[in-house]
């Protein structure tokens, strides 16, 4: 791995396009999208976020983003490797460290989103509802106990010496970074309702702060956001100025979901796309959000059985209208600080579905209206040229997610224009190959879609004939 050093930071735009030529193909977001455009057209992206105290440990992950296919880091820069020295002032043995990181993602094709802060670094436990093992307020050089200017962890949030000196040195960091060619957006913060001390009105004033500081240190003009927990929703944010991309967190130990992180994932997504009319990302998701909590239900996400509901999360996010899919977190890298292997098993979690989506152009993909038997579940988006659909046997559900051989199903999809021949191309979603194909037409606004029989759910990408000369 090449190691960037004080050379090499002189001149890092040359750096990066050497290891990797992905790295001149950056991924950016036009106004008015809803997708990141890569590679000349607007691509649904899928991503991780792997996470380490040595670079090394970021060698497997991004490499098995590579052959996953997916092309997003997003990554907390606070946490594994943490900065030292005094507030407002920028570690430049940790900023190298990053620097090998995100180089080591362009040599793997990956983009980074990085993640200035999160929730944990500004939590004294005094609400409750985490883990003491891991906050991180007493350690935090913000903390007046330790020299900083700040007496409760929610100054950060306020007009005080403390944020002043965070948001300088968040700028050092833009205007450091903002010549990568591998870095697609920035989040000024994980998880603001977290944040103890935290409400609305504070968030919202932090984050137009923040948002204002990255935007003058970065010419690129990258999109800017920030994220809440879960499925916390505050809307004065959420529809701001400050972020050009909203995010959900969805986890399925979420009581309301009953394990179900598909249909969190499908529900959650559409919501707040039709509320904010702004790009959604996943920022993480995953069947449990406290990995060590007594609940059974948390515990499913290292059994055999739950690979099939983390596969059926993936597919249902592309058909929900996100920007992002897989975005695991246990599962893509936090499971080295419990000391656990969750990740192997899930390391090509996203393969078969970033192949049914690697050509498909998501311009103006809307949500499609889809009429579903009771046998199942799903959902359909897509434009007047294509529409992507993807179905599960409704019973396919946690805690077991049994898998059984579906038949005779019909679904009926008020497809965009008016288009009357499409080619339906069915596909498995466990390998991603197609399983067959057949001519369904547009009768009286309806299109009726026979399903072949299938194992546990199934993937269908309608083509209109008129873009597909030679079709059968």
């Amino acid at each position: 791995m090449t190691r960037l050093d004080r050379v090499v930071i002189s001149d890092p735009v040359s750096a990066f396009t050497n290891a990797s030529s992905q790295a001149s193909a950056p991924i950016t977001l036009k106004p008015g999208a809803y997708y990141f455009e890569f590679d000349g057209h607007q691509a649904f992206l899928f991503g991780r976020n792997p996470t380490g105290w040595k670079v090394a440990q970021f060698e497997p992950l991004l490499g098995w983003a590579r052959e996953s296919g997916e092309r997003i880091a997003r990554i907390h820069i606070t946490v594994g490797m943490v900065p030292k020295g005094a507030p407002g002032k920028l570690d430049e043995a940790w900023a190298r460290q990053w620097e090998q990181v995100f180089l080591l993602a362009a040599s793997n094709g990956v983009q980074v989103l990085p993640v200035f802060d999160a929730w944990a670094r500004w939590n004294d436990g005094s609400t409750g509802g985490a883990p003491a093992e891991w906050l991180q307020w007493k350690s935090n050089p913000h903390n007046r106990a330790l020299g900083g200017s700040a007496s409760h962890p929610g100054e950060l949030l306020k007009d005080t010496e403390c944020r002043k000196l965070w948001l300088a040195w968040a700028a050092q960091l833009v205007e450091r970074w903002q010549a990568l060619p591998n870095i697609c957006a920035w989040e000024i913060f994980s998880e603001l309702d977290l944040v103890t001390g935290a409400n609305e009105a504070a968030a919202l004033e932090f984050a137009s702060q923040a948002a204002a500081v990255i935007r003058r240190a970065d010419p690129r003009r990258r999109p800017v956001t920030a994220s809440l927990s879960g499925m916390e929703e505050w809307p004065k944010l959420f529809a701001s100025d400050a972020l050009d991309i909203i995010q959900v967190h969805p986890y399925a130990s979420d009581p309301r979901f009953k394990g179900q992180l598909d249909e969190m994932i499908l529900g959650s997504v559409r919501a707040r796309l039709k509320t904010y009319a702004k790009p959604v990302l996943i920022g993480e998701s995953g069947l449990a959000a406290v990995l060590d909590a007594p609940s059974k239900q948390t515990r499913l996400v290292g059994s055999p059985a739950a690979q099939m509901g983390i596969r059926n999360a993936i597919w249902a996010a592309i058909v929900s209208g996100a920007m992002t899919g897989r975005m695991l977190w246990w599962e893509d890298g936090y499971d080295l600080y419990s000391k656990e292997d969750l990740r192997t098993p899930y390391r090509h979690a996203a393969s078969s579905a970033a192949k049914f989506v690697a050509d498909v152009d998501f311009s103006g993909f809307q949500p499609v209206e889809a009429t579903l038997p009771g046998e199942l579940f799903g959902g359909a988006i897509g434009n007047e040229k294509i529409v992507l659909g993807w179905f599960r046997d409704a019973r396919c559900r946690a805690p077991d997610w049994a898998v059984r051989n579906i038949t005779t199903q019909v679904v009926q999809l008020k497809l965009p224009g008016n288009n009357a021949e499409w080619r339906a191309e069915f596909y498995d979603t466990t390998d991603g190959k197609i399983m067959g194909a057949r001519r369904v037409r547009t009768v009286s606004g309806l299109t009726t879609v026979p399903l072949p029989p299938f194992a546990g759910a199934v993937a269908l990408k309608l083509v209109h004939l008129q873009n597909q000369s030679g079709s059968n």
